[in-house]
């Protein structure tokens, strides 16, 4: 099973960015993968000065250990190219990247049928 980074942008609601990342990182499951998310898994952890500093490391060496970094997003094209850009400068060429809005109607099926993800998952782990 791959490996794979959920990326969103941060924009300083934290409440509406836990769920947004919660809602992607259920979304790569339903698609077969294993998300892990540095923004579940770091943010916030260090409070002090040179938290951020630290964050950042932490999720650069987690970029490194995965099979691919999903982005997720809801620019326009232009902006969408650039934060592209920005994800495989940052990341390496292993980025893809997810417009919510193209992405809304599964996302919200994804909620709503965990019963399925159990059963895909379990047919996973026989193979």
């Amino acid at each position: 099973m791959k490996l794979v980074m959920i990326v969103t942008k941060i924009t300083g609601n934290e409440e509406n960015e836990r769920a947004r990342v919660l809602e992607y990182c259920r979304f790569a499951a339903h698609k077969g993968v294993l998300p892990i998310s540095s923004y579940l898994n770091f943010h916030n952890i260090f409070m002090d000065e040179i938290g951020l500093a630290v964050e950042h490391l932490l999720t650069l060496r987690l970029a490194k250990q995965v099979d691919e970094i999903w982005v997720f997003g809801n620019e326009k094209e232009e902006e969408k190219s650039s934060l592209i850009e920005e994800a495989c400068l940052e990341y390496g060429r292993r980025a893809k990247y997810f417009d919510a809005r193209e992405i809304g109607e599964e996302l919200l099926l994804c909620t709503m049928f965990s019963e399925e993800l159990v059963r895909r998952l379990e047919d996973m782990e026989e193979c």
